[in-house]
């Protein structure tokens, strides 16, 4: 029998793939849900229709397996997941984030196989598997899932999630999170489809469980005309001061300023032009060695300037904070380094917006005006 277990609301940082800085935060809701209907529908986009049950978040199913199984909760994140092999929003995509439970319910040890349990389908059909799955307190590490009788991993209660991540585009929108695999004592039964809060028949198959909802992106980098929170600007937006999510990094641009100094190699610019300087920390928020070439691209730089004539011009020279030396550092998580992307524009305009994204590894990206 299904018994009914009541979900508790944990904080979740959410990323930012692509900021503006100096620009307002867009407004946009916090959470949509549209109403439940648990009836079971007879179509379903993305998979040919399987026997199963609609299924809720917080609620605990006695599966196939031997295990006993909830989905605590659901985001939409540009933020890196720390699971084994860890996991980064492209430049052109977002994670899903679901954070689950499972319980040993027999009388041996037991093992938990993550491959093909879970698949996302969006609003077009797409289907999507998860990425890398880790429990929080282990990081990259690979998580041992094999419990003895009663053990669990991922209740809310034990404070230490258990995550699965998925990669999606951007601007697609999940509708349906499907489990594979059945209920105890149903052996005719295949799946448990869990109708993502504001779905419709027409993009799910069947209207969206006001329960099943997936915390939205944060406001400065979801589309406010989209009121399911799931779809990204194609710019978003940030202030000079605060760190924000970029692929593997946390970025934060610290200061921006014009100078006629003879700040690379004992140089000035060029006659008829000066330099513009963006003093930035970035933070390691993966448990992997990264170095900066994950953060500037290596010879291929991934930051540019707009002018006010419209003009993009890619940077000059990277240094470190206070030195005319080359930036160079190998991060470990948490680490913090600080260093200057030096521009060179003419004198008689003015930078209008700075970019900046990770190395294609990293696979992240982020906007900033300066």
């Amino acid at each position: 029998m299904d018994s009914i277990q009541t979900p508790a609301t944990r904080h979740h940082r959410l990323g930012i793939a692509s900021v503006v800085l100096g620009a307002l935060l867009a407004a946009a809701p916090a959470g949509w849900a549209a109403p439940a209907k648990q009836t079971p529908g007879n179509e379903v986009k993305g998979q040919g229709q399987l026997h199963g049950r609609n299924g809720a978040f917080g609620v605990v199913y006695s599966l196939q397996n031997g295990f006993n199984f909830s989905i605590n909760s659901a985001r939409y994140t540009l933020e890196p997941f720390n699971g084994y092999g860890g996991v980064t929003a492209a430049t052109d995509g977002k994670l899903i984030v679901l954070d689950f439970a499972i319980k040993n319910a027999t009388a041996g040890d037991n093992f938990f196989g993550t491959d093909g349990v879970f698949t996302l389908v969006d609003e077009t059909g797409q289907l999507y598997n998860a990425q890398s799955v880790g429990l929080e307190s282990q990081g990259s590490k690979t998580a041992s899932l094999t419990l003895r009788p009663g053990q669990g991993r991922g209740q809310t209660e034990l404070h230490d999630p258990l995550s699965a991540a998925f990669t999606v585009p951007a601007k697609a929108r999940i509708v349906k999170i499907m489990v594979n695999l059945g209920r105890a004592g149903h052996d005719d039964e295949k799946v448990i489809r869990y109708y993502v809060a504001g779905a419709t028949k027409a993009d799910a198959g069947e209207e969206g469980d006001a329960r099943n909802v997936i915390a939205p992106l944060p406001a400065e980098v979801r589309d406010p005309a989209q009121p399911s929170g799931a779809v990204a600007l194609d710019e978003g937006r940030a202030v000079t001061g605060i760190f924000v999510p970029s692929g593997a990094f946390a970025l934060r641009l610290d200061s921006f300023c014009y100078s006629a100094d003879p700040l690379v190699d004992g140089s000035a610019a060029e006659e008829g032009k000066r330099y513009a300087v963006a003093t930035v920390t970035a933070r390691s928020l993966l448990d992997q060695s990264r170095s900066m070439f994950d953060v500037c691209g290596g010879d291929n730089p991934l930051h540019e300037i707009t002018d006010t004539d419209g003009e993009r011009t890619r940077p000059k020279a990277y240094r470190k904070a206070n030195r005319d030396e080359s930036a160079e550092h190998t991060f470990q998580r948490g680490d913090e380094y600080t260093f200057r992307i030096i521009f060179t524009l003419p004198a008689n305009v003015t930078a209008k917006k700075l970019c900046w994204a990770p190395a294609r590894r990293a696979s992240g990206h982020m906007m900033s005006r300066g």
